[in-house]
């Protein structure tokens, strides 16, 4: 794992928190999208790597009336277009709260908004509670760069695609947050506990 990058990535992103549904602390985050959406550019040039702003999507778990979930609501469309997020509203739907179980199951992610960002279909990041939506091609790019997913959940953590367990991890939340449909919690569990060194 290649720490430096991530720990890098960590002081551009700011810090980010759980929202409304755990007991964790609200989050000081920058609200400065105005570079990104005054000028509205086609890509924007991390390090050597091209990242189009177009290709960039979000997905989210969230509830009504939380504030955490209504600001990302609001600032990802405002910064990324009008197409770039697709909610899952968690309070009366059932389906949402069971595919949000399961994805606690896997990450310990606890709060809402719980957020997955895809690059041309791809799952680089998945995100809980607030973070400065400006930073996402820092992140997205900070993935690429280490061929894997980064997962917050208050802690940063980076699966690398070439490694089996961390695959199973990734397509499972692919699956959670893209395909909106569920995944064998039971089964990727044992496989991860039966594929475990120690």
């Amino acid at each position: 794992m290649k720490k430096a990058g991530v720990l890098l990535l960590l002081l551009v992103i700011l810090g980010f928190s759980a929202g409304c549904v755990g007991d964790k602390a609200t989050t000081n985050t920058s609200n400065d999208t105005s570079s990104m959406s005054a000028q509205k550019p086609a890509y924007v040039d991390v390090n050597g790597t091209r990242i189009y702003l177009n290709a960039l999507h979000f997905y989210m778990y969230g509830e009504k009336g939380c504030p955490h979930c209504g600001k990302m609501k609001e600032l990802i469309p405002k910064v990324y277009g009008e197409n770039s997020l697709t909610y899952y509203e968690l309070l009366g739907n059932k389906t949402n709260v069971m595919l949000f179980t399961q994805i606690a199951q896997l990450t310990g992610i606890s709060g809402v908004p719980a957020i997955a960002i895809t690059y041309n279909g791809t799952l680089y990041a998945v995100i809980e509670g607030e973070f400065n939506v400006s930073a996402t091609p820092e992140i997205v790019a900070t993935a690429m760069k280490n061929d894997g997913m980064l997962l917050f959940t208050g802690r940063t953590y980076l699966l690398p695609r070439d490694d089996p367990k961390a695959k199973l991890v990734i397509e499972a939340l692919h699956t959670l947050f893209v395909e909106h449909e569920p995944v064998d919690v039971g089964k990727i569990l044992s496989e991860l506990k039966a594929n475990s060194t120690g």
